[in-house]
């Protein structure tokens, strides 16, 4: 049930509820060598900068280390489209589905342009990303093959915002096994686990960072088994879909203190929503999987 911002004086305060119902669940390079001529190295689809690099070495590099700045309560993301043979639309698309659940934006920069810090949307051998905002440096991102479509869009343009894999969270061995035997040989780097931010979130198996069970496999055998069966068919399972979970807009909006800045704009002042939920740009709340939307609720004065 959608509802409106009291205007005025007419409410003196409003509680959005996040219900909740009881539901069913359905169920490359070698480590420390740099690979490029700038001293930078690939990890699968992840490109880390050489200062990067040493720390995540010296397992330093968290996600708060790789923010883009805010200016007046906006992150802003310049690109550019290097190569005219990349898909715009489908680029466009997902940045739009950052756009319309974050407090980010994605503005197009002109070739003239000389802006020194932008995402450069280019076209290498393969799908991949820097990770995160590097001071004074332009933020690559390849856009090729068949991996790049539109999931594989939205998912580097994860990494390019700081995101790394879901299963490579310093808690993820809580929540699923890594299989190394069944890894094919060159893919363990995808596996390793970091020394991760979480913001006290849970483990999101649908995340649109999370790889597929048999992803990275030699053969038929899984990767990664959930310590939770439910999910282990869910893993990834988003598979060609393009839809951003809770957890992975939760995760962005605190992140980049985006649902501090809709808490003030919406002048509450602490958090309303239950159930794990947040205080969205329209003073909504956001709702995870299985509970209602926001519904608003007059107090007494």
């Amino acid at each position: 049930m959608a509802f409106k911002m009291a205007r005025g004086k007419a409410y003196q305060s409003l509680l959005a509820l996040c219900l909740c119902y009881a539901v069913v669940e359905t169920i490359s390079a070698p480590m420390g060598v740099p690979n490029r001529a700038d001293g930078s190295v690939l990890v699968g689809d992840m490109l880390y900068s050489a200062a990067q690099w040493q720390s995540l070495l010296a397992r330093n590099l968290k996600s708060k280390e790789v923010l883009w700045p805010k200016t007046n309560g906006v992150v802003k993301l310049p690109y550019k489209i290097a190569d005219p043979k990349i898909n715009a639309t489908l680029v466009k698309l997902g940045i739009s589905a950052w756009e319309s659940k974050t407090c980010l934006e994605f503005p197009e920069l002109s070739a003239a342009d000389t802006t020194a810090e932008y995402l450069n949307l280019m076209i290498e051998e393969s799908c991949w990303s820097s990770v995160g905002y590097t001071q004074g440096e332009i933020t690559d991102i390849s856009i090729a093959g068949s991996a790049c479509n539109l999931r594989g869009i939205i998912h580097e343009l994860g990494h390019a915002m700081g995101l790394l894999h879901e299963q490579s969270r310093s808690d993820r061995d809580d929540n699923i096994i890594v299989v190394t035997a069944n890894i094919r040989p060159g893919a363990e780097v995808n596996f390793n686990k970091d020394n991760t931010v979480n913001f006290g979130l849970p483990y999101d198996y649908y995340s649109i960072m999370q790889y597929q069970d048999t992803a990275g496999s030699q053969g038929p055998e899984r990767v990664m088994l959930a310590r939770d069966p439910r999910f282990q068919t869910v893993m990834g399972a988003m598979g060609t879909g393009s839809e951003i979970t809770f957890m992975n807009m939760k995760l962005v909006n605190t992140m980049y203190g985006c649902i501090d800045d809709w808490l003030a704009k919406c002048k509450l002042s602490s958090e309303p929503c239950m159930n794990g939920g947040y205080t969205k740009k329209n003073c909504k709340c956001a709702c995870p999987l299985g509970t209602l939307t926001a519904m608003a609720v007059k107090l007494p004065s």
